[in-house]
């Protein structure tokens, strides 16, 4: 029945706009509170979704967020559904491609092969436009799959295969220079791993390399870490190859910083770990000392009272 008066609802809200509008809250807590067995409910309501969207764009957009978010759905079927109406609406110019695209990267280590496929396929298909979308997306899907805590192995599988689009030699240089400077707003040494890897899959010239030593501040404090190191070494190893002998003194030098802040920073690392457990030790002994101190304050005072009863 449910299934049924679902359907029905969506054909009726194809015919017009202002209904459309007016029961898309409906629809998509029907959706939200669908039985998690009930997946032929879930499923037939993301492609309705997907042709109200292309009948009446305007009205759905708002919405975009939930129909990204079928594509975490338990189901494969649901999944697969989603990223089949996204991947009509996106290529269609029905929906603008934004900073939920991170959704779509993580299809590509989805469990069912068709999904990973048809995550490909799409990305392909980006990747032919004449303004690259992938390009201006990247530097959002980096920091969007880092947050999310995406298991390391996945994060580098996605962002190998997304970064090999990136072909022409300026967009490298611009991108090199825009995750760098995304390291001081990193949460956690992991999101500066992956900021480092990203920038070591790219195509290294000798701007990339000017650029990399003047940004130099900030990344430093990240080197101590050995993912970062060893991914600004890899880089340092492929610049070798095609350096010409005039820039041969920069990258040594360049190579030299990194070093030397690799090992300062673990040291830097190990002190301030001594130093917080210092902290936490003075801590404790401060309230213990505060425990006694009143303990005694009690028991004075009861001897008090012991002594002006007698």
């Amino acid at each position: 029945l449910m299934q049924t008066s679902t359907l029905a609802l969506c054909k009726l809200m194809c015919i017009s706009s202002a209904f459309c509008e007016k029961h898309l809250p409906l629809l998509f807590t029907a959706l939200a509170r669908a039985p998690s067995q009930d997946t032929t409910l879930r499923a037939n309501t993301v492609i309705a979704l997907g042709d109200l969207a292309f009948r009446f764009p305007n009205a759905v957009e708002p919405y975009t967020p939930r129909i990204y978010a079928c594509l975490r759905d338990k189901s494969t079927r649901v999944r697969r559904h989603a990223l089949m109406v996204l991947t009509h609406l996106i290529l269609n110019d029905m929906v603008k491609v934004k900073g939920q695209v991170s959704e779509i990267a993580l299809c590509l280590r989805d469990d069912e092969a068709r999904i990973r496929d048809m995550a490909r396929l799409l990305f392909n298909e980006l990747s032919k436009r004449s303004n690259n979308p992938i390009y201006n997306l990247l530097p959002d899907i980096v920091s969007r799959l880092s947050q999310m805590g995406t298991k390391k192995e996945d994060f580098r599988s996605i962002m190998f295969f997304l970064l090999g689009f990136i072909k022409k030699e300026k967009q490298n240089e611009m991108l090199v220079e825009k995750l760098c400077h995304r390291f001081p707003k990193c949460n956690s040494i992991s999101q500066k791993a992956d900021l480092a890897f990203c920038i070591a899959q790219l195509k290294i010239n000798e701007k990339s390399l000017k650029c990399l030593n003047d940004l130099f501040k900030l990344y430093k404090d990240a080197l101590f870490d050995e993912d970062v190191f060893k991914s600004f070494a890899s880089i340092v190893s492929k610049a070798k190859k095609f350096i010409k002998p005039e820039m041969k003194q920069g990258l040594e030098e360049w190579e030299a910083r990194l070093s030397e802040h690799s090992e300062t920073g673990m040291d830097n690392v190990l002190a301030g770990t001594k130093a917080q457990r210092a902290k936490v030790r003075a801590a404790k002994r401060a309230a213990r000392n505060a425990t006694r101190a009143t303990q005694k304050k009690y028991y004075d005072s009861t001897d008090d009272e012991e002594e002006s009863e007698d």
